[in-house]
């Protein structure tokens, strides 16, 4: 009897412990594993992580240890290793004795009580999100409070079998809000595990599983679709036809002044007449009144890569027309659609097409060419398509450039990017280059060596360690500024996000949002202390000093004449603003800036006679400001109304549903006047 009783005492104990397992995850980028997520579940319950990706040479590197209570949440928690840029990581989460403390790279605090929150990684695996929504699952209405700070929240939208060879997962999509702007998503399988993410043209799948996340991603950009619609339907004001905006300070930017009490007439989305108050016929009509404010054209931003979720963050900044610089055809056909039928929020979006050539750092894109040939065969394609600009990236072999520029220009199609690795900037330029990304590829002119790969992060690292001690006066950069004059070579310098790189140290607020830091979600802003380089004791100074060098670069592209776009390729809406203020730094006056922002950034696209001024026959892309910013670049902030024809936006609405503190009141809507 006693040796049954074991039998069955050891088949329970063997039944109920658990036995150590691991668990590997794939990461991929454009459908191709790119990385990889390696989880042990040990014995006595706690979790370990190795997570990593290469992403065009760059990529984490993160080492992570966790432990959880009955309830989810986090009772130990450390990680290390390196950030995206390279910056280190070394973070630790504990709570014992009634006492959480943490202290990282960016951040250090403790709270007392009891563990009724969840600890917040800074620099997290994949497998953090899948542990957050577990634990909000299990909360009271499934909310929780965050350490350092913060409210999630989680929702689950989706329940999907999916099968691969003779196996098959319920996978359950979870929306989590909180951790930025908008929800989060993550899969989680029956038990709770995470299963997949997807994130645009990456994503994270079990290994073996990868053929299931086009199917997944699908599914959840229904999700995604109905979000945007519900925000689209709630905060979308749909104006009368006809419109006057009276007592307005119109600003004529080709004049670089302000016109005080003003009025502008609007029909069917177009202006109609501008002019003095009393000099416009608008009774009857709905009337906006301006009470002073400032009334400005539309901003644009010439570098993005779209997304349905950018969409407020541009209007609510005032930015009502954009360039697109790189996307998957089909998913950018699909947000400017929403955009364009009002099933999202957004501005006007311009395409550009890109080509890369394939190889270990190419860019995330299905238009991979393994010969000149094949990337004649995308010019093609995209021809056909409608595109009117292509971009090309680093890995396109030098010699492809002179003949795809010629056949490009013979379609009547614009040449930018980057210029490929082992190719001058002033190469680039003589073999038909119309227009250039990133202020950091003139530099580059100057201080890469042939032997130099640039399609590596040593495009921005030599810039970083360079740019301060090169001699813009030099004869040799006169003689390259002259070539871009002469070539009527268009700059797109993205200085704000080099700005951020080469002076953002960790641990310190962002100075690309330092102005506007206190305003975001509260997790937002906590990562803005992330450092995107390793800026240390060593190299601070001189990193500062290349950081001025791209503004006086810049200032010297101005006086000389060379076209300037506006672009960010970050963080939409502020890092426009930033942008600009920089442009200001660099001693370029306020009104020839705004004239960049608008009219100057239309006329590079062929658009200048009809949107980017305010006068008759321009379209009503038109914003208003609490300020001047021809007095103060900052006022651009303080935007108070958005106008796109005949849809109206309150910045304020929109921020607020962002989780953003707005930074003006907005102006009332149009009454009827008699």
């Amino acid at each position: 009897m006693r040796s049954v009783q074991f039998v069955i005492l050891f088949a329970l104990f063997c039944s109920t412990a658990a036995a150590e397992q691991t668990v590997e995850y794939d990461w991929l980028t454009q459908g191709k594993v790119s990385g990889r997520l390696e989880l042990v579940i040990h014995d006595d319950g706690e979790r370990s992580a190795h997570f990593e990706f290469n992403d065009r040479g760059r990529g984490p590197s993160l080492d992570e240890r966790y432990r959880v209570g009955a309830d989810g949440l986090i009772k130990f928690y450390e990680t290390h290793g390196r950030a995206y840029m390279g910056a280190p990581v070394d973070e630790r989460f504990v709570f014992e004795d009634g006492s959480a403390r943490w202290k990282s790279e960016l951040e250090s605090g403790r709270a007392e009580g009891g563990l009724d929150a969840f600890y917040l990684a800074n620099d997290a695996t994949p497998e953090q999100t899948a542990a957050l929504a577990r634990a909000l699952l299990a909360a009271t209405d499934r909310t929780l409070r965050l350490w350092p700070s913060g409210t999630a929240r989680v929702e689950q939208l989706a329940e999907v079998v999916v099968k691969h060879e003779s196996q098959s997962v319920e996978a359950n999509l979870f929306a989590i809000f909180g951790l930025g702007f908008g929800p989060g998503y993550v899969w989680l399988d029956e038990d709770r595990e995470l299963f997949a993410i997807s994130s645009g043209g990456m994503g994270l799948t079990r290994a073996g599983w990868r053929d299931v996340l086009p199917a997944l991603a699908q599914r959840q950009r229904a999700a995604e679709q109905a979000h945007f619609r519900q925000l689209a339907s709630e905060l979308t004001h749909q104006t009368p036809a006809a419109l006057c905006l009276k007592n307005f300070s119109v600003l004529d930017v080709d004049g670089g002044r302000t016109m005080p009490a003003s009025t502008v007439r609007i029909e069917d989305g177009v202006i109609t007449a501008v002019g003095a108050d009393d000099s416009i016929d608008c009774k009857g009509l709905a009337t906006i009144d301006g009470n002073g404010q400032t009334l400005l054209p539309g901003l644009w931003d010439m570098h993005v890569h779209t997304s349905a979720d950018d969409g407020p963050l541009h209007l609510a900044a005032g930015v009502t027309s954009v360039r697109d610089l790189g996307n998957d055809h089909d998913d950018l056909t699909a947000v400017i659609e929403q955009f364009e039928q009002g099933r999202a929020m957004g501005p006007t979006v311009y395409r550009a097409g890109f080509i890369d050539a394939a190889g270990p750092f190419a860019a995330p894109s299905d238009n991979l060419a393994t010969s000149l040939d094949e990337a004649m065969a995308y010019i093609e394609q995209l021809d056909t398509q409608g595109y009117r600009h292509i971009k090309i990236y680093s890995s396109i072999a030098p010699e492809w450039v002179a003949p795809m520029a010629d056949e490009m220009h013979r379609r009547g199609i614009r040449l930018s990017g980057h210029v490929p690795s082992g190719m001058s900037t002033a190469k680039a330029i003589r073999d038909g280059f119309d227009e250039i990304q990133h202020i950091n590829m003139l530099f580059l002119n100057f201080l890469a060596g042939p032997e130099d790969d640039t399609r590596t992060p040593l495009r921005f690292s030599l810039v970083a360690e360079g740019a301060g001690g090169l001699d813009l006066g030099s004869p040799e950069v006169s003689e390259f500024i002259a070539l871009l004059d002469a070539e009527d070579i268009v700059v797109d310098p993205t200085v704000a996000i080099f700005d951020n790189m080469f002076r953002h140290r960790t641990g310190e607020i962002s100075p690309s949002y330092a102005a506007i830091a206190d305003h975001l979600p509260t997790n937002v802003r906590r990562g803005m202390l992330a450092g995107r380089m390793d800026i240390n004791e060593d190299n601070a100074a001189r990193y500062a000093a290349s950081a001025q060098a791209l503004l006086a670069m810049i200032r010297r592209l101005h006086e000389a004449g060379v076209p300037l776009v506006p672009g960010t390729d970050a963080l939409p809406g502020f890092t426009l603003h930033r942008e600009l203020e920089l442009y200001v730094e660099a001693g370029i006056p306020n009104a020839d800036v705004l004239r960049i922002a608008t009219a100057g950034a239309a006329h590079v696209l062929g658009m200048d006679d009809s949107v980017g001024r305010i006068a008759p026959g321009y379209a009503a892309d038109l914003i208003a400001l609490d300020g001047n910013p021809l007095d103060d670049i900052g006022a651009i902030r303080n935007t108070t109304m958005t106008l796109k024809g005949r849809r109206l936006y309150q910045p304020a609405a929109l921020h607020r549903a962002l989780g953003i503190q707005p930074f003006a009141e907005p102006l009332p809507p149009p009454d009827v006047r008699p």
